[in-house]
């Protein structure tokens, strides 16, 4: 056999092997999640608690509403507990915190770094509103008394049950990030397309333009907390085909006095509280329900102090006897 001829079997050969041979696929990688860590503790013993302290920032508006909520009510009076005040989580010298009930903090960088400080037996009756920090928390450890812009999603939910399609504007923001992707976990089963914005004129229309035809969508969802949603309202106007403002949903979080909104940006639906008038309220609505929440933290102390138990029915002077349920207060939130 010759040289060439030899050559040319082993690659015959060689051909076959490798042609007949499984076929094999790389499995991909997949990236684990990062998992938050929650330290399985003990059920709070309510009897236990026996000590109160406050934990603020150094913002003076906060502060100042604080202790106007605080100095004027009558509970305070009769807790013979001494209150200890935090400006600053650093602040907290102490090893770990025990049997205590924290009021606060404000904001939830804060409430991430107590955590940190807590040992055993404790109940935190939070002034924040960012609920994607429940998952953070054992179930009885925290109470989120906080206005949240996530109820007003939650209520949006059931407003919109018959929707197939919705289409979401939302500010390109912290807050409208947030919002939107939580909105989009939790409306399993629709058809949602979201669609970015900027406070740049040419970007609301590029932005509006990119959901495609607003006929096919039974609801659009604007999720803003400044003014400029009106200047996105004023373009959907100026389409081609007008889309109908009642059936467009605002998530503003109370960025606006309900008694002061023009007759033209009143005919969209945004949230409300169904047993007061709001459009009463004196303050500033953020105020008015940062107000709320101190007095419900005020009035849940006082109970769990005095009386050793903790109804889950908690007062405010601003809106009455509410119920705590799933680590929130149950805000009687409606829209029109």
């Amino acid at each position: 056999m010759g040289p060439r001829l030899m050559k040319l079997l082993i690659i015959c050969t060689l051909f076959i092997i490798y042609a007949c041979a499984p076929t094999t696929q790389q499995t991909p990688i997949k990236k684990e999640k990062p998992t938050i860590e929650i330290v399985p503790q003990a059920p709070v013993e309510i009897k236990n608690l026996d000590n109160v302290i406050v934990v603020l920032d150094e913002n003076k508006t906060s502060q100042k509403l604080f202790f106007e909520e605080f100095t004027n009510s009558n509970l305070i009076t009769e807790l013979d507990k001494k209150i200890i005040f935090y400006y600053d989580i650093e602040e907290i010298t102490d090893e770990k915190i025990n049997n205590t009930i924290i009021i606060g903090p404000n904001k939830s960088d804060k409430l991430i770094l107590l955590k940190e400080k807590l040992g055993n037996n404790n109940l935190i009756l939070s002034l924040t509103n960012d609920l994607t920090l429940k998952r953070q928390f054992n179930e009885d450890q925290i109470i989120f008394l906080g206005m949240s812009p996530f109820f007003h999603v939650a209520k949006l939910k059931q407003e919109l049950f018959a929707s197939t399609s919705v289409a979401v504007l939302y500010k390109q923001s912290f807050y409208g990030v947030r919002i939107n992707n939580y909105l989009k976990k939790l409306y399993i089963g629709k058809y949602i397309k979201s669609s970015p914005y900027t406070e740049e004129p040419q970007d609301i229309i590029f932005s509006i333009k990119a959901l495609g035809d607003l006929a096919q969508y039974d609801n659009v969802i604007l999720i803003d907390d400044t003014m400029v949603y009106k200047n996105v309202l004023t373009n959907l106007a100026s389409q081609d085909t007008i889309y109908p403002y009642n059936k467009i949903y605002l998530i503003d979080n109370f960025l606006e006095q309900r008694n002061s909104i023009s007759s033209f940006y009143n005919q969209i639906n945004r949230a409300n509280i169904s047993n007061i008038d709001l459009k009463s309220a004196k303050d500033p609505h953020r105020e008015f329900f940062y107000r709320a929440s101190v007095n419900m933290a005020i009035s849940i102390a006082h109970e769990i102090i005095k009386t050793k138990e903790f109804s889950k029915i908690v007062y405010s002077d601003q809106l009455g006897f509410l119920e705590v349920k799933d680590l929130t207060i149950n805000y009687p939130i409606k829209f029109d």
